[in-house]
This record gives structure tokens, sequence and C-alpha cells, in this order.
């Protein structure tokens, strides 16, 4: 009786360790193809939900700048103190704070303030939360963490008619200083009277994703607000993605609208008023 083995032949065998291997090459490929998509994606979406929910909070305490209640006494002149920049603050981004009443006994005091990461020269956008910063000072938020790994943040002041206003400070930097705010305007130095004529800020935020994005170096520049003393223009040439956000903000207490009232004849008297 005649025992038959089978089996594959060498040929066989060859054929069947190419195509596995091609499989594995073909699938480690696409692995890495969607694992980096994934990653750009991912970060790309962190940066605007970073950004998004940051503007919202700035702008929300943008339009409360300036307010004061009526019935506040806590401060002996809380109306040199509504809001204030900070040009170049730290590697040339600004500082941002803003002051407004929240309650006939309470007034806020809200910093924005470029940082750096401990041992890092990479930067966040703090945010600091006072109530009642002369008298009690009770501190909500100490310099948290608002905005991770920022490159840029840019704060333009604009009058009624559109032009940029500066200086515009409580606590006046160096550049505020060179630009005359300790100047007297009446009661007020230069920095304190442009307070009041603050109509609209504008608010430029970069980010940088928090990993390299890209496979190769990408020259990139970004120009914030460019041909102004406020802007900023920034040159990379790396891997990492960025990103710049923008906003525009009409200070609702500030630059208080003018009433013109005009009458004919007998009839009642017409008024309009600028928003």
């Amino acid at each position: 009786m005649k025992t038959r083995n089978s089996g594959f032949t060498l040929a066989e065998l060859l054929v069947s360790i190419v195509i596995g291997a091609i499989s594995i090459a073909a699938a480690f490929a696409s692995y890495n193809y969607f694992n980096k998509s994934y990653k750009s994606v991912s970060q790309k979406a962190a940066i605007n939900s970073a950004a998004r929910d940051a503007l919202t909070v700035i702008t929300r305490d943008l339009r409360n700048a300036g307010y004061i209640d009526i019935n506040f006494t806590r401060d002996s002149r809380p109306e040199i103190k509504l809001i204030n920049l900070r040009q170049k603050y730290l590697d040339n981004l600004d500082s941002l704070a803003v002051w407004y009443t929240t309650a006939p006994n309470d007034r806020m005091r809200v910093y924005y303030r470029p940082m750096k990461y401990q041992n890092s020269n990479k930067m966040y956008l703090a945010r600091e939360v006072v109530m009642n910063p002369v008298t009690v000072g009770t501190v909500i938020y100490d310099n948290i963490e608002f905005v991770p790994n920022i490159v840029d943040f840019q704060v333009v002041f604009k009058d009624k008619e559109g032009n940029e206003l500066y200086p515009v400070c409580s606590y006046c930097g160096p550049v505020e200083n060179a630009q005359g705010s300790g100047t007297m305007v009446g009661s007020y130095n230069l920095g304190q009277a442009n307070m009041k004529k603050v109509h609209k800020a504008e608010i430029y935020l970069t980010i940088e994703s928090a990993k390299e994005v890209f496979n190769t170096n990408q020259a990139t520049r970004i120009i914030n607000h460019e041909g102004s003393i406020y802007g900023n223009t920034l040159n990379f040439n790396d891997k990492y993605y960025r990103e710049t956000f923008f906003v525009s903000v009409h200070t609702r207490n500030l630059a208080k609208h003018i009433a013109i009232s005009e009458q004919t004849g007998t009839s009642i008297g017409v008024s309009s008023t600028y928003n």
C-alpha cells in the first residue's frame, strides 16, 4: 500500500511569504498614514476648541469692561481703572486687563497675560481674576493656564472713528510711557483718559500645536495687524501647525453713546444715539 504525502512546494512557500510581507507592509503603511492624519486632525481640533472657548470668555469680559454700578462705593476712584493694555509685555505679546462691577459692592479685575512654561520658552495665556482688588483682594483664579501653547496675543483698541487708540492704561509699561501715558489730561493721565474712548477691541490669538504635525519643516509667516504700532510679524520653519484667531468686540460700557436732540417747531424732540 502506497502512502501519499501532501504539502507546499518551495515555490509556493516563497510566493506565500512574499504575499504576506506585502500585505503586512501595506497594512503598516496604511496605519502610519491614518495615524498621522488622526494626529494632525486632532491637533487642529484641539487648537480650534481652545481658541473658541477662550475668545468667548474674553469677549464677555470686554463687553463688561468699564461697567460701574451707580451704587458702588468700595473704590475711591473706580473710573481710573476700566481697561488696560500693556503692549509688548512678554516677547512682543500683549497683556490685557479689564475691570467691572458685578454687584453694588463687588468689583472684578481680570488679567490676560502671556507666561512661559517652567524651564521652557513656550508660552501660554494665563487668566487671573481678583474680586475687589483694592479692598479685600479675593483671588478667584490665580494665573491659571487659560490657553496653552500660544505664540502671539495682540490687542488693538480703536475709538468711535476707527482710529487706533494708545496709550490706554492704568498700570502702564515702557511702551506706554514712551507714548506719553504720564501726560496729564485734566485730573487723569493720558492712559487713563483714553480708557473711556475705547469703542472697539480687536484680539489676535495665535496658537501652535502641542506636537509636531508635518513630516518636514514648513516655512510660515504670520502677520497680525500689519502696518500698525500694535502689529506683530512671526516667522517659523518647523513641523508645528499654527493658526490665528480673530475677534472684534464692541466695548459697550466705554466710549458711551452721545445723544443728539433735535427739535422742530412744537413737535416732540427727536433724539438719535450713536451705537
